[in-house]
């Protein structure tokens, strides 16, 4: 069974941010809505669709430094050769392994930061907070420039990828409260990695939390909320390979439970050891105007994302449009086949626009097929 976890503490005077502690839910859409249901959360309502761009990005992946294949300057180019504009190598802050051939032997804690370390590259900008870098901006990698985020998994159970900070342990002797405070002091964003093994039937159930789906999905529940920074989970490669169905379980449970309170947005990547970039790499969509610290933070903490594949063809988002008057919301995009409306975990409606005049109390998302290949998008609640 998990372990209990005594937390009381008065919201006055809390640095942490517990999410209890918190303004009530804002309505996504100004002034009072007309009668029936309303779109009470929309993740895309501040997205600027004339000025965003579509960054490819993966924000976990690992090198030599833990327990990866590739060095730190060979990873960074192969995901600039690859396409990418965003990346954060997440090397395990408290994994070590002598390997022959690694460079900087020694626990990973500080981060594999900066990464001038091992190329020429120089960044045009680098982004700090709190004392620290969290962010730089390389202009001759990628396609049009490479925003790094520094960031690390924290990997005593359950992982947590932990993104623009420089928060590290070199052992496994704290709490995971522990681990979210040093995220939160310093300012950074974290989620969820790769759920699916701690669940029934896979991997770390077993080894770790021995517990059924439900009392796993009850535990992160109350974890993933006690944090205003704990954004959501992980959709990782290792699912797609597996073909595992429990990713998008995890995904529509958290959201009945919790979205009504507190993001629980899907985050996408390979969580690469390799030396190469897999055609079919899982990754995140980040809508973004430009490759600042500013705007791409602004879209992961908003959900301004889609979470896909690599593929030959990537769908082009143009517009998200709710429509109160006509109880409808409605996608513009390009390069797609299908349209699937997800509602509450089941399917609901395919098309390019749903009605939700009929909705009570619903978790709503869609899922976007293009050449083959599912993209999920972030979801709505309605109420």
């Amino acid at each position: 069974m998990f372990p209990k976890i005594a937390f009381t503490i008065a919201c006055a005077g809390f640095a942490f941010g517990l999410q209890g502690c918190t303004a009530p839910l804002a309505l996504s859409t100004p002034g009072a809505g007309p009668d029936g249901p309303v779109v009470l959360k929309n993740p895309y309502a501040e997205v600027n669709w004339a000025e965003v761009n579509q960054y490819l990005a993966n924000l976990h992946c690992h090198t030599i430094k833990s327990d990866g294949r590739a060095e730190p300057d060979e990873l960074i180019y192969m995901y600039a050769d690859a396409g990418y504009s965003i990346l954060a190598i997440a090397d395990h802050d408290n994994y070590y392994i002598a390997r022959e051939g690694e460079r900087d032997p020694g626990p990973t804690q500080e981060t594999t930061w900066p990464w001038t370390r091992w190329i020429d590259e120089e960044p045009a900008r680098i982004w700090t907070s709190n004392g620290m870098e969290t962010s730089a901006f390389y202009p001759d990698l990628g396609p049009g420039g490479m925003l790094a985020i520094r960031g690390n998994e924290l990997s005593t159970h359950p992982h947590v990828v932990s993104l623009f900070n420089d928060c590290g342990f070199a052992d496994t002797d704290h709490t995971e409260d522990e681990r979210m405070a040093c995220v939160q002091e310093k300012g950074g964003i974290a989620y969820w990695a790769h759920p699916s093994l701690y669940v029934p039937p896979h991997g770390w159930q077993n080894l770790v939390f021995d517990a059924s789906m439900e009392e796993a999905l009850e535990y992160f529940g109350d974890y993933i909320v006690r944090y205003d920074s704990m954004l959501g989970v992980e959709f990782n490669q290792n699912d797609i390979d597996a073909r595992m169905p429990e990713p998008v379980t995890i995904l529509d449970a958290l959201l009945k439970a919790h979205y009504r309170d507190h993001d629980v947005f899907v985050f996408g990547s390979d969580d690469s050891h390799l030396t190469h970039v897999a055609d079919n790499s899982t990754l995140t969509i980040v809508l973004a105007e430009d490759l600042s610290e500013e705007s791409v933070r602004r879209a992961l903490e908003n959900g301004h994302t889609f979470v896909g594949q690599r593929t030959s063809v990537f769908p082009q988002f143009r517009g998200i449009n709710v429509d109160e008057a006509a109880k409808t919301i409605s996608v513009d995009a390009a390069d797609y086949e299908r349209i699937t409306w997800i509602k509450d975990g089941e399917e609901y409606h395919v098309g390019d626009s749903v009605d939700f005049s009929e909705m009570e109390d619903a978790v709503l998302r869609f899922e976007v097929l293009a050449d083959g290949t599912t993209f999920y998008s972030q979801a709505f609640f309605i109420d």
